[in-house]
């Protein structure tokens, strides 16, 4: 008895693609998680970090689907090829999640990094044309060779990726019905974030999204500096306190787990809450664009 090579191991029931984008110099992978026989236009989950969490974030769904806690639905992960490794792809998420720089975080990770574990490049401020790359390239691509409700569209990051989902939601709060922010990344560029999110405020009286925050508990503990924790409870009062009609918010902290551990089961528990299935969330549904 041997075993017998068959290749690479796949996600089963997916796609993957390649996209150049014009908005920015760079070739994004799109792996695309659909089902056989959609039943009409399905809702779409686009999910930044597919290099490292597709796989995870499309079984995980198809489990909680097998239970009905989750609605047939498109998956679409943003990442980028397999010929870019995972220290090159540390520098990029600060070019695309990140609206500004931060000097003083790059100077201190040059510092605390040893040269060979470093990114070969850390040049942030590209959210908006990684914004409008999904919006005005990727979208449309999606829309044709998927049966998609473009009513319905989720966006779910993590970390960096979960700051540039909040970036989205307060600069172009139409594009995404949906929003799970992970662990965002308040503190970058002393926390400008919220600067943009009091701009959106004084300029628009409603903000209608079911939102999902979430942190891992001991995410402060191990990085004090950063305020992950107080920072997403200053965030989650600010927005509660503008008493937006059409905001359904929640925001969850998870025992005992880290930036990284928090991931799998904050998703899970994100997903079910935004589509209106986690319990005491039965009543969320697709809110009005």
């Amino acid at each position: 008895m041997a075993l017998e090579p068959i290749g690479p191991t796949v996600v089963r029931g997916a796609e993957s693609f390649l996209l150049k984008a014009r908005q920015i110099d760079q070739t994004f992978q799109i792996d695309v998680y659909a089902p056989l026989a959609p039943k009409g236009p399905l809702p779409v989950v686009y999910v930044t970090d597919a290099s490292f969490g597709f796989g995870l974030v499309t079984q995980m769904i198809a489990l909680m689907q097998m239970t009905r806690e989750l609605p047939q639905m498109v998956v679409v992960g943003i990442g980028y090829p397999a010929s870019i490794d995972a220290k090159a792809i540390g520098g990029l998420r600060f070019r695309d999640f990140c609206a500004g720089g931060d000097a003083q975080y790059v100077q201190m990770l040059r510092a605390a990094l040893p040269p060979e574990e470093q990114p070969p490049a850390m040049e942030p401020g590209g959210a908006a044309a990684f914004l409008r790359f999904i919006d005005e390239e990727l979208k449309p691509l999606i829309e044709v060779r998927y049966s998609i409700d473009v009513g319905d569209q989720t966006h779910a990051g993590m970390s960096l990726g979960g700051l540039f989902a909040l970036y989205g939601l307060f600069t172009s709060p139409k594009s995404f019905q949906r929003v799970v922010a992970l662990s965002p990344s308040i503190w970058w560029s002393n926390r400008a974030i919220l600067e943009t999110e009091a701009a959106f405020a004084a300029a628009n009286k409603d903000l209608p999204v079911n939102l999902f925050l979430s942190i891992g508990a001991l995410e402060e503990i191990a990085f004090p500096i950063a305020k992950m924790v107080s920072n997403l409870y200053e965030l989650d009062a600010t927005l509660r306190g503008r008493k937006y009609p059409g905001l359904r918010l929640a925001m969850e902290v998870f025992p005992q787990e880290t930036h990284n551990s928090v991931y799998a089961a904050s998703l899970a528990r994100g997903l079910r809450t935004v589509f209106g299935a986690a319990p005491g969330f039965e009543g969320w549904k697709k809110t009005s664009s």
